[in-house]
């Protein structure tokens, strides 16, 4: 198109209806696809282009106003008493109740059932049976001004709510009921459309979702891409303006070609903070801190070169007329020389820069990274305590990064970031060329996974009674699109959380639907007829993200993803991260197939790096040997698979029995979900599976043989007379155990072996009452336990003395409180203890006893005497990282500069 028709198309058109921008978000939420839903926007677009211009950003930002930098401050229960006046209701009538209780099922009449939960539709009906504006006037100019006014700052001397009352009464003079139960979807920035931001990005222009990745700045994109034909040159990075940082892919690559530049590679330490980008403008002496979401945080860390921010103790360092950097933000203990667990203040703040991506007006994204950290080295000068530049090494073997994760579980690290020398910058990508690597990863107890919470259960007793304290998470359904997602119910989470952070639950669940297993929300997926079900459910646009740690996954049809967690607790809130970024369907599989939740865990090998195997030489006959006819297995092309009950399972089928022969049987495991060999399983195990519809724990009666490590799994499955943990006992299964049964004579292993039992079959998801340390075998390092042996006369009672003995108690204390709950306490660093507890003012031994650790197969936590205490005064086993001993700084320096 011309430039001349496109002026032409942008002047003396005004503005288009806002009716017709409901209608387009009426027809999208009415329709299943995101193909048609597209459709929908496309012709919109191109009517509104032909009518009205190529300036669209006023109408984008009511189409994504989860996009829109305005703020309303207005949630569904402020609306629904801001309608109560407006409209004139009485608090205590059945339309004002229905406002108020909009989530509750049969709080409005069966006329208004199908809006139940939904704020805006049960508004809409109240509204039309009131409503005089019968002919739509208002237009989407109308509509930004007045959001613009709803989003103003309050007047200090108007009352409160004052504004909203007056914006909403405008809002119901002028504003149909269709048009008023979409701006309430505006406002609440939820429109229930079923359409992403990245999908309307793509019909808007091309380039449109590249830019937003770039900039983070809606109208920028609509004013800059307004006309679809012309492209632009690649989007950049622009000063002041946030950005979507690269991150670390989180598996081991199967090449290392990816994170090696002419052979070499670089060695991060991976940093535990809250990752900021940085933007600097030394003409104006301006400032501007943003989070990975594009938060803004300056207010924070400083516009300006205040003395009281952190931008007042950096300011001298940087040595660029404009930068934006790229880091981590840590927490900061000067006089400890350690940084702190993340979640400190933020007032105590140390900026560590690992990157630069612009620099004197020039944007560096298509700069290699050896490049990018020439500039970086040159640009900043070090300010301890303020403004760190993370260190790296540079490395060519496979070998070298053993060696730096060995030395990072010596320095009690994060972890390691592989990074490739020759990479440029990719905004809002997570690619190979950043590799994120824990120890945990490798031969850690347990590995966590970060699962999104969608519902809840109201607890019981003194401390939970009446508050939610159980509460169900899922993981996404991979097969399901951004557009239309949905969930499955993986676990219930019942532990290792503190008073406070059931507080912090409490305040993310202020807005609750009461949960009814006929009438799930249609993004949910969980079994009717469970008896693992929520009380209430929380949306999941509510993006509230926990990381949860396990011992493994496990069967579990009593939830939506048709497996569990085994004995899951609580570990953070992610504020970082959305229901996108949670575990998926097909990495559940994965990482139950792997083992990599929960268990011993394989280390890594040089193979998981290179993807070298070596070959070996196939040789084949000529004349290619058959199996008999009755060996040969069914032809599967034909057979189409109706369930996933066998799903990654292998059969091997010799034979059928008198009533069900091979063929059948090869059949009925296509048909659900299983895979047949012509090399070993029992009839009976599959024909019991598909009378049941469900998975059968296998037994030694279904065996044909039984290998020494199936045995050694029946035993964990089983207790010694065939009685399995996980099944329900019938009369006959009784009679055939307590035939096997003699008296026993119970000693502390077979005791402890009891109680784990019970812990598993009855307290899955909480600790078991009086038994909160049974998984705990710990080493306390009490090194004045032999002062007690010394004489009186040879002791010198000064203050030193006078530490140690404190330095005791609480050491013989915390010895008493773990044994009473249950656990274990040995006088040596051993295989199979998980933790290694010493006293928060003597950590003088806390490097000798970890490298001690890292020769056991699975590495024990550390922590200090304060995580006994805050487990006990919770009634909850807390996460241990928040009470891990810290090396400071500068000997982590120096140790790993003599290790290099």
């Amino acid at each position: 198109m011309s430039d001349n028709n496109k002026n032409n198309n942008n002047n003396n058109h005004g503005s288009p209806l806002f009716s017709g921008l409901c209608t387009l978000m009426e027809r999208m939420s009415e329709t299943n696809s995101t193909t048609g839903r597209k459709r929908h926007f496309e012709r919109y677009l191109y009517d509104y282009r032909s009518h009205y211009g190529y300036d669209f950003y006023n109408a984008m930002r009511l189409l994504l106003p989860q996009l829109d930098y305005r703020k309303y401050n207005v949630k569904e229960m402020k609306l629904a008493k801001v309608y109560i006046e407006a409209l004139g209701l009485g608090r205590n009538s059945v339309d004002a109740q229905d406002l108020l209780k909009f989530r509750q099922p049969g709080s409005s009449s069966s006329k208004y059932a199908k809006a139940t939960g939904d704020f805006a539709g049960v508004a809409f009906n109240k509204i039309q049976d009131r409503s005089t504006v019968q002919k739509p006037t208002q237009t989407i100019d109308d509509v930004n001004a007045l959001l613009d006014e709803l989003s103003a700052p309050e007047d200090q001397d108007e009352k409160p709510n004052a504004v909203n009352i007056r914006v909403f009464k405008k809002v119901i003079n002028l504003y149909t009921a269709f048009e008023q139960k979409w701006l309430i979807r505006i406002i609440l920035k939820d429109l229930k459309v079923g359409i992403s931001d990245a999908s309307l990005f793509s019909v808007y222009h091309p380039q449109a979702r590249e830019m937003y990745a770039v900039c983070s700045n809606l109208e920028k994109v609509c004013k800059d891409l307004q006309d679809p034909f012309v492209k632009l040159n690649k989007s950049t990075i622009t000063l002041f303006h946030p950005f979507k940082p690269q991150l670390g892919h989180k598996d081991v690559p199967k090449n290392v070609s990816n994170v090696s530049h002419e052979g070499k590679f670089y060695i991060e330490e991976k940093l535990d903070g809250d990752r900021m980008q940085m933007h600097y403008d030394a003409v104006t002496k301006k400032f501007k801190w943003f989070t990975r979401k594009s938060n803004d945080y300056t207010q924070y860390y400083g516009e300006t070169p205040d003395p009281g921010k952190l931008s007042g103790h950096i300011i001298d360092n940087l040595k660029a007329n404009s930068l934006v950097l790229d880091g981590e933000m840590m927490t900061y203990d000067p006089k400890l020389d350690v940084f702190l667990p993340f979640g400190g203040l933020r007032t105590a703040a140390l900026v560590v820069v690992f990157d630069i991506v612009y620099c004197n007006g020039t944007p560096l994204l298509q700069y290699s990274l050896q490049q990018r950290i020439l500039f970086l080295n040159n640009v900043i000068k070090e300010n301890r305590g303020w403004i760190h530049l993370l260190p790296r090494e540079t490395k060519t073997t496979f070998q070298d990064i053993l060696e730096a994760l060995d030395r990072a579980i010596s320095l009690r690290q994060e972890g390691l970031v592989i990074k490739n020398p020759g990479s440029i910058y990719e905004p809002g990508t997570r690619n190979s060329t950043w590799i994120k690597l824990k120890p945990e990863y490798i031969n850690s107890l347990n590995d966590t996974c970060d699962l999104l919470v969608i519902g809840a259960k109201y607890g019981s007793g003194k401390h939970r009674g009446g508050r939610l304290s159980q509460f169900t998470c899922a993981i996404r359904d991979d097969n399901s699109s951004d557009d239309d997602p949905k969930f499955m119910t993986f676990c219930t989470l019942g532990t290792g959380y503190t008073v406070d952070e059931l507080e912090v639950f409490k305040k993310k669940f202020k807005e609750l639907e009461p949960y009814n297993p006929k009438r799930q929300p249609e993004w949910l997926k969980h079994p009717e007829k469970s008896d693992e079900n929520p009380e209430v459910v929380v949306d999941y646009r509510r993006n509230v993200v926990v990381e949860v740690k396990a011992s493994e996954i496990v069967w579990g049809n009593m939830y939506g993803a048709g497996t569990t967690l085994r004995f899951p607790r609580f570990m953070s809130f992610r504020e970082d991260k959305t229901w996108k970024d949670i575990m998926t369907w097909t990495e559940m599989n994965e990482a139950k197939r792997e083992g990599t939740l929960g268990g011993k865990k394989r280390g890594l090998t040089q193979k998981d790096f290179t993807g070298q195997t070596k070959r070996r030489k196939i040789t084949t006959s000529r004349k290619s040997k058959q199996l008999v006819f009755s060996q040969q297995g069914v032809d599967t092309r034909n057979i189409k698979t109706k369930t996933s009950l066998f799903l990654d399972i292998s059969f091997y089928v010799v034979s059928g029995d008198e009533s069900t022969n091979k063929v059948q049987l090869e059949t009925m495991i296509k048909e659900n979900g299983g895979k047949f060999l012509q090399t070993s399983h029992g009839v009976k195990y599959v024909i019991a599976g598909l009378q049941k519809q469900d998975l059968v724990p296998l037994a030694p009666k279904y065996m044909l043989h039984t290998t020494e490590e199936t045995k050694a799994s029946f035993r964990e499955e089983m207790d010694q007379w065939g009685d399995l943990y996980i099944q329900d006992a019938t009369e006959q299964s009784l009679r055939d155990v307590m035939s096997r049964m003699s008296n026993i004579t119970f000693n502390e292993t077979r005791q402890r072996s009891l109680a784990n039992e019970i812990h598993e079959r009855y307290f899955n998801n909480q600790d078991m009452p009086g038994m909160m340390f049974l998984g705990v075998k710990a080493y306390l390092d009490d090194i004045h336990q032999d002062d007690n042996e010394i004489s009186l006369n040879e002791i010198t009672m000064d203050m030193n003395w006078v530490n140690a003995q404190k330095s005791h108690e609480r050491m013989i204390l915390a010895s008493k409180q773990i044994r009473f709950r249950g656990g274990q306490i040995v006088d040596r660093i051993e295989s199979g203890i998980t933790h290694v507890i010493m006293d928060p003012n003597n950590l003088d031994r806390l490097q000798q006893l970890t490298n001690e650790s890292k020769g056991l197969d699975l590495l024990p936590r550390f922590v200090t005497t304060d995580w006994i205490d805050a487990c006990v005064r919770n009634k909850t086993f807390i996460d241990e990282q928040r009470f891990e001993p810290k090396i400071p700084h500068s000997a982590k320096t120096s140790m790993s500069t003599a290790n290099f």
